[in-house]
């Protein structure tokens, strides 16, 4: 129920405060406007949902958020917050998230590890 409102809220384009258990229902709707699923594309409008999602804890919302941020996609580019949010995503075990820490280490051992991590992760995924 609460995606649907999430979602006729993102149609609307009526503003919503999500707390945390709505984070994937935000992320979701985030993820509509940045695709133009069922919608217009609307980075702006995308930005907005997938930081709310962010926000919220939701380590894949962290990721996508943290790439919005350094690409510049619907927000001014600011990486330094992609970063920060590319680091909690990681911190919080999403696969995707270890494998761009990865390859963004220039220690090869750190490297290493963070993509043994990465693949721990996608071993055994979190709930």
């Amino acid at each position: 129920m609460k995606t649907l409102a999430l979602l006729l809220a993102l149609l609307c384009g009526v503003a919503v405060q999500a707390q945390p258990a709505d984070a994937r229902a935000a992320y979701k709707a985030g993820l509509m406007a940045r695709n133009g699923t069922g919608v217009a594309r609307d980075a702006v409008l995308a930005a907005r949902w997938i930081a709310l999602a962010a926000r919220g804890g939701l380590p894949e919302a962290m990721f996508t958020w943290s790439n919005m941020l350094a690409a510049g996609e619907g927000v001014a580019p600011d990486a330094a917050a992609a970063r920060r949010w590319l680091e909690a995503s990681a911190a919080s075990g999403y696969p995707a998230a270890l494998q761009e820490m990865a390859l963004q280490e220039p220690d090869p051992r750190q490297a290493e590890l963070l993509m043994r991590q990465a693949a721990h992760a996608l071993q055994h995924p979190r709930p």
